[in-house]
């Protein structure tokens, strides 16, 4: 039995990607939750596995110090579990440090029997020897012929309240001066409730343009075919439009004079079909090494890295 854990059911970014690993693994999959108030019930469940069981960790953002309750639980129970870990990747805020314990996480990735991180930036703070392939919830997001219309991904606790206002108002005008409808999400929904998950997907296929300050504001908007430029709070941000050929339409939070400018150019963005195509078609392999392990040989990172994310 596969057993999956996963941060939770709120964040749109968190449940897509365990939503995403969950269908390219098939079959039935136990889950669990990994924020702190699940983490003593996920560790207790997680203790009682047998050998046939494997458990897989991943994706999000689960390489925060928010995270270290759960990893510090996990690699006590660690030695006598089957694990992989699949589609992590760190949480680097530029206005607070965010970074869990390195020794701890070099520990579980040694040990663990696949190990695939979601960026660059992650790679590079372990080492740079882990295999990469960009978040599994681009799997999962079909492109839909473009809808007309500027949606604002907000990330207010990231980007902080001048710059939360400053690209709101840009995107809010531009979206008037083109006679564009304009709309604000912030990616956050009731915990679990599906339908919330569906119309907030709705409000991406319904825009032609995103203006996010959220990672999942740029994996969401570009798999389904959208123009996409950001506000960057996190470093994972940079990471995944650098690997996506797009790292120009990425504006640091000092530049947001820059914003209006960057969104009348905005429709003229290309499209990164290689780079999705990749992405997809490594997640796929990664989910048939997982499927396969059988014996859970350790699979070497060069056969699992599918994308150049650099």
């Amino acid at each position: 039995m596969i057993h999956h854990v996963f941060a939770n059911r709120a964040n749109v970014g968190d449940w897509m990607s365990a939503r995403a690993i969950q269908r390219l693994l098939g079959g039935d999959v136990v889950e669990h939750l990994c924020d702190e108030p699940f983490v003593a019930s996920t560790l207790e469940s997680l203790a009682t596995l047998r050998d046939d069981d494997i458990v897989v960790i991943g994706g999000g953002g689960l390489l925060m110090d928010y995270f270290e309750p759960f990893w510090t639980g996990f690699a006590g129970i660690a030695d006598r579990l089957r694990y992989c870990i699949w589609g992590v990747g760190l949480c680097d805020l530029k206005r607070e440090n965010t970074r869990l314990d390195r020794e701890l996480m070099q520990s579980m990735f040694a040990t663990s029997e696949v190990t695939v991180v979601r960026d660059q930036l992650t790679a590079r703070a372990f080492d740079g020897h882990l295999a990469i392939a960009p978040c599994p919830s681009v799997c999962i997001v079909d492109g839909r012929a473009p809808g007309f219309g500027v949606l604002h991904v907000d990330a207010l606790d990231n980007v902080g309240d001048d710059v939360y206002h400053a690209m709101e108002t840009v995107a809010r005008s531009f979206a008037v001066e083109t006679s564009r409808p304009f709309n604000s999400i912030n990616n956050m929904i009731p915990a679990g409730d599906a339908r919330a998950l569906s119309d907030t997907i709705a409000q991406y296929a319904a825009a032609d343009l995103i203006v996010t300050g959220r990672l999942h504001g740029c994996i969401i908007g570009l798999a389904m075919g959208r123009k996409v430029m950001a506000v960057s709070g996190d470093w994972k941000i940079e990471s995944f439009m650098r690997a996506a050929g797009l790292r120009e339409w990425v504006c640091d939070l000092a530049d947001t004079d820059a914003l209006s400018d960057m969104l009348h150019r905005l429709p003229g963005q290309q499209s990164p079909d290689s780079f999705l195509q990749n992405a997809r078609s490594a997640n796929q392999a990664i989910a048939s090494h997982i499927q396969a392990i059988g014996g859970f040989e350790r699979v070497a990172a060069s056969t699992l890295s599918g994308v150049d994310a650099r």
